[in-house]
């Protein structure tokens, strides 16, 4: 079996272009296939409009290209501080509107509206808990070696992936209890 990249390139050269046609009012970010976009302004009252007008020269972008864009994947996050009120809005382009969320999977993490990381640990601790206790139950009957194999595959590399992002979240000492819990 052969392996190319001749597949994800051609589709980067395909795209490239897109970030062209929205970058005046946004930061539009490709990967493999998902596109994402932050909008940001200071004036709420042209903020309100920027989503919606990034959608329809996106939607314009994939109608030119031939391109399907899966409405139903499509989601808005609003990112807020503890001193910013959200800005009620809805995001729409042509006849469909996008839903708001309160949090979403990029990348394999989970980012809500104020960056509190609370999803995306608790996600964590419960995809840690059953290696974890594996680890515990095994630990008798294995030399040390195994029991640090086993945990730079099974636990390590769960708690590792986006922890420059998370680490210093007030919610991930709940993260670390469970890593001690191994020693």
């Amino acid at each position: 079996m052969a392996i190319t990249i001749l597949g994800p390139l051609l589709f980067l050269i395909y795209v490239n272009d897109l970030s062209k046609n929205v970058s005046d009012k946004s930061s539009p970010f490709l990967f493999v296939d998902d596109t994402s976009s932050i909008i940001t302004n200071h004036e709420k009252t042209e903020f309100k409009f920027n989503p919606s007008e990034t959608c329809n020269k996106i939607n314009e972008w994939f109608h030119s290209n031939v391109l399907m864009w899966n409405y139903d994947k499509t989601l808005f996050l609003q990112f807020l501080t503890k001193s910013d009120l959200e800005i009620n809005m809805q995001v729409s382009f042509g006849n469909s509107k996008i839903v708001t969320a309160r949090s979403l999977k990029f990348l394999g993490l989970t980012i809500d509206t104020s960056l509190t990381w609370k999803h995306n640990i608790a996600e964590l601790t419960s995809r840690l808990n059953k290696p974890c206790y594996a680890i515990r139950s095994i630990k008798p009957f294995m030399s040390l070696d195994v029991l640090r194999s086993t945990y730079f595959l099974y636990v390590h590399s769960i708690i590792y992936h986006g922890i420059i992002f998370w680490g210093n979240s007030s919610h991930s000492e709940e993260i670390f209890k469970i890593q001690k819990k191994n020693n």
